[in-house]
């Protein structure tokens, strides 16, 4: 859901013609589920459908019609979810700022159709002030919605919006420009919820049985296949992250695809910069391919990583120019 407009997986940025960033009408998972082939519960179908066909044309009106009444949103950079008004508000500045197409590529439910688990496609252009087309972007986002019914009682986005905001001209470094070897080090634990608040990448590596590949921010698309190169990457992460406080979050299982969801706060900074908290999540996948091995891909921010809190103000006035400015610009 799209509170904030991006990313776990780029597939491009730059500039490009409106002919290059043409948005396709929908992803061949959509198409399948518009068609009526899904294996999801029927209510979990329902919704896809609705969903995909917003993402082939988004309009405010019909993007609320996704929620209840009571619906939230809860998106990267926010201290609490937000309601219908909210909701509304920003996707409006959105899409007067993008020109946007969203196509869910999979889905995952619960067996009785309250959860699900979509990864999707965005992609599209910034509209610049005479119409012609801007900067481009293409990532991923993973979503987890709880439904009532056929609508979001609660949705919340997990991606890395530093993926975006470079693509849209922001001047950002990749923390996982580089993954230099680290020494081994023995697990720590192994309940997985403490591994991550006690940031023991040799436990959260370990605890993932015959992983053979691991995607994630950061990497470009590509997969590190070496249980030293994930540890490494995850040491990475772990330099700018000084405190993670979370809980587990959803849990969802259908046939070789499992999502764990983990949520709560983190204290952490961009390179030589001031410590700050902010509400911080990361979501797991594990997939479990035709040999039986697991392929696992993670999802979580980079942002905070990377700019101060000025800069980072500054960058989401790109799409949302309502914003107050930070005093004296970006630092």
């Amino acid at each position: 859901m799209l509170a904030t407009a991006a990313a776990l997986l780029p597939f491009g940025s730059g500039t490009a013609s409106a002919s290059a960033t043409a948005p396709q009408a929908m992803s061949s998972y959509c198409q399948a589920v518009v068609g009526g082939q899904s294996s999801l519960p029927a209510n979990a179908h329902s919704f896809m459908k609705a969903y995909c066909e917003w993402g082939a044309n988004p309009k405010v009106g019909t993007y609320m019609d996704l929620f209840t009444p009571t619906g939230t949103l809860m998106d990267s950079g926010l201290p609490a979810p937000i309601g219908r008004e909210a909701i509304a508000g920003q996707m409006d500045s959105l899409l007067k700022a993008v020109k946007y197409n969203f196509q869910p590529v999979s889905a995952v439910a619960s067996p009785d159709g309250k959860v699900v688990f979509v990864k999707a496609r965005n992609s599209g252009w910034k509209i610049n002030p005479d119409l012609s087309p801007g900067a481009a972007f293409d990532y991923i986002t993973t979503h987890r919605l709880v439904l009532d019914g056929t609508q979001v009682q609660q949705g919340r986005r997990f991606w890395d919006q530093t993926e975006l905001f470079r693509s849209l001209g922001g001047q950002l470094p990749n923390v996982f420009a580089s993954v230099p070897a680290v020494a081994w080090k023995p697990p720590r634990t192994e309940n997985r919820l403490t591994a991550w608040n006690t940031r023991d990448a040799s436990a959260l590596v370990a605890g993932v049985d015959d992983v053979v590949s691991m995607t994630g921010p950061g990497l470009g698309g590509r997969a590190l296949t070496t249980k030293a190169e994930m540890r490494a990457y995850l040491e990475k992460l772990f330099t700018r992250v000084h405190e993670l406080r979370l809980e587990p979050g959803r849990t969802v299982r259908q046939g070789q695809v499992t999502y764990r969801e983990w949520v709560g706060h983190a204290k952490l900074s961009p390179e030589g910069g001031a410590v700050r908290e902010i509400t911080y999540g990361v979501t797991e996948r594990f997939t479990r391919n035709g040999q039986g091995d697991v392929e696992w891909d993670l999802a979580f921010e980079t942002l905070d990583l990377v700019a101060t809190e000025c800069e980072i103000t500054e960058l989401r006035r790109i799409l949302f120019p309502q914003l107050s400015p930070c005093p004296g610009g970006a630092v």
